[in-house]
């Protein structure tokens, strides 16, 4: 065998690989696999799909992207078949096997081929990470021809003959002809060591092995035909035929008959106890323990009977390779070039589906639309369980962490900021320092708010954009609950908001999603945000309308519904409409509200839903006619704003009014406050209503005409509409970002330059 080679250092060149995908009954971790592949950095690939599915979504997932791949069904669920298959029709020099629940590393390809320098090498792995993302399924893995595994923390060498470095099925390659040459896969190994037999055949022919263990491959462990999503057993026929089988055809090199029969019978009573205890931790019932066992003792018997009944391993026919003739290699269409690719990391506490707030919305929108176009984007986000874990949804790579002690975080340059913010945003930084070497970030971009970039800023020697959106000072007059706790108010509030005062006087790099924000900044902190600095790059959605239906109540003649979407609290001006729904509701009797938002929120020992109640039993109003939906799903989020006639949002401070844009983008008439960025995005009287000042009785006026005139509703609903699509369509946010983030990256790359 032959040890780590020294001068692997980088990839053999112009290599083509295939890379091969067994999939069965898994279309949507198949379509996320396949997503995966467009952030490959190693252009020179084909995907051969090889589909062993019951049902049709597979294929239905693999017609989304039929132009990337080739695409051949297997008869059965049997792991070694769909290889060979997969083998057949691959036409790389190299066949990387990765299973339909798994996600490459962006360079997994690039490292992956540095293993292939030496001609005598036949095959190459990398490490795994589990399910979580963020440790090792294993290491490095020694078989021997039992087919039993020592892990091993360093690299093994002097092996001997009877010990083998184990490739892991998900992150297995090899040489194309090496495994023509051995006749692929054994079918025998419908599941379990059949990579493991590959390995010790092409050993036995004089060929080496070795793992790269940057080439990273995260797996998932979702649910199959033979295990549950938490790894539990579904059967256990396939794998003791499989191990049964590998011992007698292997062991028999250095073990007698007498000896494998003992060890498959202790094996066999080890397997039993092993059910029994799935029944005793309450994984399993008796019924399934005792389909288990017998599997076990069947499958076993059968193995053993195989071994001596096939005389040589049942691999690739020639039928199938005559098939398969036909096959030419495909290039992996990748949407961007490596070289062109920006690799951005964004920060943003809260990330969709866990958190639907405006930053989280903000940070999901740059990262799906920037992943496709073709760029490697990086998210961390806050976890909404005790443990860290790394997840790839929608081509974006999403790292939520956990909140650790920051061992700089009393450090003199971070006072006065509060440690419970440095704590998280040393923690966003530790994450960026321990995949930098992986994903190679030339841009960070980072939420003012709650100090998110901080640590980043002044530690990472990443270039960081800070992006600005509603800060402490422009909240902290809306917050009673602030302003009522002196010790929260000088421990919390003004320490963070003196840390922002720096960040805005110093951070080189900040970008505002209007001009209003940054003249309320400058105004607010005392200092300069010039243009060499900060830039303005407005919000930008995709058409949210599309395929949106209205709730099946709306639309009922002569009902005009009014929405409200926001927190019920003070900044978002919540009093200011339940004010003045008493008298809209008595004046419009065909006015019907919905109020949408988290109505939990205590504002001075109430909640302003709970107060509104009382006062409108109090005064007779008709409140059968206002729902309070509380917090909804983005779905009926949506629905809403397709079911409403009129939308208002009378917040007392908006950097932006993001709210405003998605109800434009249903063409429906907008009322709010006049302040901050709101007046950078509805025009007053032309695709909307801006009163001058948070007064109720003003905003009831607003409301009141337009609940009065339907035409003025439509006439301003559909300038609304233009409004969006000449102004806040998201394909020139991304545009105009995609711009200011290659310039901000020059400048990384520049300083690295000047430091060499």
């Amino acid at each position: 065998m032959l040890s780590m080679p020294e001068f692997l250092t980088s990839p053999a060149e112009r290599l083509t690989v295939s890379i091969v995908i067994c999939t069965a009954d898994r279309a949507e971790s198949l379509d996320r696999t396949l997503q995966s592949l467009r952030q490959l950095r190693y252009g020179w690939f084909e995907v051969v799909v090889v589909d062993g599915s019951r049902d049709e979504q597979s294929a239905q997932v693999v017609a989304r992207h039929r132009d990337f791949l080739r695409y051949v069904k297997c008869p059965e669920l049997n792991l070694s078949m769909s290889r060979n298959i997969g083998i057949a029709h691959a036409r790389g020099d190299i066949v990387a096997f990765i299973d339909d629940d798994a996600i490459p590393e962006p360079d997994w390809l690039d490292l992956l081929l540095t293993g292939y320098h030496d001609p005598e090498v036949a095959q190459v792995g990398g490490f795994i990470r589990d399910n979580r993302g963020i440790d090792f399924q294993a290491k490095f893995l020694v078989v021997d021809r039992f087919g039993d595994s020592t892990v091993c923390e360093t690299y093994p060498k002097n092996l001997g003959e009877n010990h083998f470095l184990a490739l892991t099925g998900t992150n297995f390659s090899a040489r194309r002809d090496r495994l023509l040459e051995i006749g692929g896969f054994d079918e025998e190994y419908a599941y379990f060591l059949d990579e493991t037999d590959v390995t010790v055949r092409l050993h036995d022919r004089g060929w080496g092995s070795v793992i790269i263990p940057e080439a990273e491959i995260h797996h998932k462990y979702e649910a199959s035909h033979i295990r549950t999503a938490t790894r539990v057993p579904r059967t256990m026929y396939p794998q003791l035929r499989s191990k049964a089988y590998f011992c007698c055809v292997h062991g028999r090199k250095n073990h007698s008959l007498s000896e494998i029969v003992d060890y498959l019978a202790d094996l066999v009573e080890k397997e039993r106890k092993w059910k029994s205890d799935l029944l005793h931790d309450d994984h399993v019932d008796m019924a399934t323990v005792k389909r288990l066992i017998a599997e076990v003792e069947r499958g076993t018997r059968d193995g053993m009977r195989d071994a001596f009944l096939y005389t040589a391993p049942r691999g690739i026919s020639p039928s199938l390779l005559e098939r398969a003739a036909d096959a030419r290699f495909t290039k992996f269409p990748l949407p961007l070039p490596r070289e062109e690719r920006l690799r951005l990391c964004f920060l943003s506490q809260d990330y969709p589906p866990v958190g639907n707030g405006g930053i989280g919305q903000w940070a999901r929108d740059m990262a799906v639309n920037l992943a496709a176009r073709g760029h490697e984007i990086t998210v961390i986000c806050r976890s909404e369980t005790d443990y860290p874990y790394v997840d790839f949804i929608d081509g974006v790579w999403v790292h939520r962490i956990v909140t650790q002690p920051y061992a700089r975080a009393a450090a003199p340059e971070y006072a006065p900021a509060p440690h419970s913010l440095l704590h998280y945003s040393g923690a966003a930084y530790e994450e960026i320092l321990r995949i930098q070497d992986r994903r190679q970030f030339q841009v960070v971009c980072g939420p003012i708010f709650d100090l998110e970039p901080l640590v980043a800023l002044r530690e990472s020697g990443i270039p960081t954009i800070i992006s600005l959106h509603t800060t402490y000072k422009l909240v902290m007059p809306h917050k009673p609950e602030w302003l009522q706790d002196k010790a929260y108010l000088q421990g919390h509030v003004e320490t963070t908001i003196d840390k922002e005062r720096e960040i805005l006087a110093t951070a080189p790099h900040i970008e505002s999603n209007t001009h209003a924000l940054l003249a309320d900044l400058e105004a607010a902190y005392d200092v300069t945000l010039p243009p060499d600095r900060a830039v303005v790059i407005h919000r930008g959605l995709k058409d949210l309308s599309e395929g949106v239906e209205p709730f099946p109540h709306a639309g009922a003649p002569g009902v005009v519904r009014l929405l409200f979407v926001g927190r019920l609290e003070l900044r978002k001006g919540a009093d200011l409409l339940l004010d003045a729904l008493p008298s809209l509701l008595a004046h419009h009797p065909d006015l019907v509200v919905d109020i949408v938002g988290d109505d939990e929120v205590i504002v001075e020992g109430a909640t302003l839903r709970d107060r509104f109640r009382q006062a409108a039993v109090h005064d007779g109003v008709d409140i059968g006619r206002v729902t309070f939906h509380g917090s909804v799903s983005r779905e009926d989020l949506l629905r809403h704003y397709a079911s409403c006639d009129i939308f208002v949002a009378p917040s007392r401070y908006e950097s932006f009014g993001l709210i405003f844009v998605e109800a434009m983008i249903f063409s429906k008439p907008v009322v709010g406050i006049a302040v901050g960025g709101v007046v950078e995005v509805v025009t007053n009287e032309v695709d909307g209503i801006l009163i001058a000042k948070d007064n109720s009785e003003s905003l009831g006026e607003a409301i009141s005409r337009l609940a009065g005139d339907a035409n003025l509703r439509v006439k301003l609903g559909a300038a609304g509409r233009n409004t969006y699509e000449t102004r806040f369509h998201i394909e020139r946010m991304l545009d105009e970002s995609e711009a200011y983030y290659r310039k901000v990256a020059l400048t990384g790359a520049a300083a690295a330059g000047a430091g060499t």
